[in-house]
């Protein structure tokens, strides 16, 4: 590849890292990608928005000339064929000639304008994929009295291949941040915090991080009794499910904090949690609480009056530790507490 070329390739992945709208890269893509790839017409595919758009090469003039947005043809044949059969499992770059000569591996190709046009054009696919994730495609498509995209017009795709599924990565997290950040401002006092399996915090929108900070009655930080939240979603008999899904409320000055958990593992095994805040519109009185309890769980309520632990529990009333946590989960939400510690106070509070 000749030194201006690849100076040429290099400033569009700076300037890739750069857009923050998929609109943005749209752009770029039509300015600059022909001085690298030299095609007639393309056609980009944006998953995350689920709209499609066709372009032509930059020649001047306003860019929004060069394409027009419409509804991608094979889009529900597509994301049928992709939850079935996951993303990223065929080739990530590839032209018309190597999938109909079978030197690619393609999954049963649905799209039908991928297929019909290799009749009028060449073509070349660039699958927009992070981590197993479809975020969209580009094909280029160049005239057959034109000679086929070769070794190096393939190159340079390859190259740019995990590039833009990265930018893509980021653009969507950058949107999806600013939806919930400025949508009338409601959005805006929700909060958002990320978890590794270890209890780690590793990320969060700015009401998430400052609301992890606010102290409960019970004087510990609402992230100490989030972690405690997630940890007893662990020790649930089905903590070995691949999602997991639990609410809790917070009480602290300000008023109750609702907070909803979900706790993701992926194929591999390892798990995140997700994590929303946000405060309820009115105050939850605890007198209001009609607390009917079982036989069993009264004698789990007195047990933990007690101190005891599961182990304990178990022991005294002959059950196995899951059945013992099991019912203490259903205690907590009869009374809406997410831990013993709460659980006692709201009982204490219900007897006064």
């Amino acid at each position: 590849m000749e030194n201006q070329k690849l100076l040429r390739l290099n400033r569009l992945i700076n300037s890739a890292y750069e857009c923050l709208s998929f609109t943005e890269f749209l752009k770029l893509a039509i300015m600059k990608l022909h001085e690298l790839v030299s095609y007639d017409s393309g056609m980009f595919f944006c998953a995350i928005s689920r709209d499609c758009s066709f372009f032509k090469p930059y020649t001047g003039g306003k860019v929004e000339q060069h394409y027009q947005k419409q509804q991608f043809p094979d889009r529900e044949e597509y994301l049928k064929q992709r939850e079935e059969e996951g993303a990223g499992s065929e080739a990530m770059v590839y032209k018309a000639l190597d999938y109909r000569q079978g030197v690619v591996a393609v999954g049963d190709e649905p799209r039908s304008g991928f297929l019909a046009a290799q009749e009028e054009f060449h073509v070349a696919c660039v699958r927009i994929v992070y981590k197993g994730q479809f975020l969209g495609e580009i094909y280029l498509h160049r005239s057959k009295d034109k000679p086929d995209f070769d070794a190096e017009d393939m190159f340079i795709l390859r190259l740019l291949q995990p590039h833009v599924s990265t930018v893509f990565h980021v653009i969507h997290t950058i949107t999806a941040v600013n939806y919930l950040e400025t949508d009338g401002g409601r959005m805006a006092k929700k909060g958002l915090c990320l978890l590794d399996q270890e209890l780690s915090l590793i990320g969060g929108n700015v009401t998430g991080l400052e609301m992890l900070k606010i102290s409960t009655v019970f004087g510990s930080s609402v992230l100490y009794h989030a972690k405690e939240l997630c940890e007893d979603m662990l020790s649930d008999p089905k903590g070995g499910d691949r999602v997991l899904q639990r609410a809790g409320t917070f009480k602290t000055g300000s008023g109750d904090l609702l907070t909803d958990v979900l706790f993701h593992r992926d194929v591999k095994g390892n798990g995140q949690f997700f994590l929303t805040l946000e405060f309820a519109d009115g105050e939850q009185v605890v007198a209001d609480y009609k607390f009917k309890f079982t036989k069993r769980e009264a004698d789990i309520i007195d047990g933990i009056v007690q101190g005891k632990n599961n182990s304990q529990l178990a022991d005294a009333l002959h059950l196995s530790e899951n059945t013992i946590k099991t019912h203490i989960q259903s205690i907590y939400r009869k009374v809406g507490a997410n831990n013993r510690t709460e659980l006692a106070y709201i009982l204490m509070m219900k007897q006064g």
